[in-house]
């Protein structure tokens, strides 16, 4: 092979290196890109999934039990003796107490008139009311005293914070409560009528 042969033969190598590094030069850069989008993409999903788990619902609000719904007052009777739902109780409390009543007194309305002499009965002696209500209503006398001797004792032995006139008026409301309850179950007119329980 002559020298011109070789020189020929050497003139293709030489051009064909720049291509090869151009090319490995356009290689790198594919992989430098490809590596940078891998990488953003990432950062992004990492990010997503941190802020889904800062916006999602608190795990304890989900499991928080959703308040149950009070339940409905036991029947009362209207004037032909028919089974009529009276009014839902304002509070649980309340309702707790009228669905514990044996012989089914409205404890909203009871907690509402002891309440109308200005002395202060929380929701949660509503129970307490019932229990006494309950226990005179059992007793079946149809026309009691406004001085009650029972009723009065069980007011003072349960809300001992009364003071002796308190305990006075409160007897006297609750005694006329109870002839209206009975004479409800006996489809019959209480002996007073009178919604004036200072006497």
């Amino acid at each position: 092979m002559s020298d011109t042969n070789r020189g020929a033969y050497r003139g293709p190598e030489k051009n064909h290196r720049p291509v090869y590094a151009r090319l490995g030069d356009r290689v790198a850069r594919i992989r430098v890109r490809t590596l940078g989008l891998i990488g953003g993409l990432a950062v992004l999903v990492i990010g997503l999934v941190i802020a889904l788990a800062f916006l999602r619902p608190d795990a304890r609000d989900d499991a928080a039990p959703a308040p149950a719904a009070a339940p409905s007052a036991p029947p009362v009777a209207n004037a032909n003796g028919q089974p009529m739902p009276g009014p839902t109780p304002a509070s649980p409390p309340v309702a707790q107490a009228q669905a514990s009543s044996r012989f089914g007194l409205n404890a909203q309305k009871l907690l509402d008139e002891v309440r109308s002499h200005g002395i202060t009965f929380s929701d949660d002696d509503a129970a307490k009311l019932v229990q006494i209500g309950d226990a005179n209503v059992a007793r079946n006398q149809p026309d009691l005293t406004a001085d009650d001797p029972q009723i009065r004792q069980q007011l003072k032995q349960e809300f001992p914070s009364l003071t002796d006139d308190q305990a006075k008026i409160e007897t006297s409301c609750l005694a006329e409560y109870v002839e209206r309850e009975i004479a409800r179950q006996h489809h019959t007119v209480p002996p007073d009528e009178s919604d004036d329980h200072g006497g």
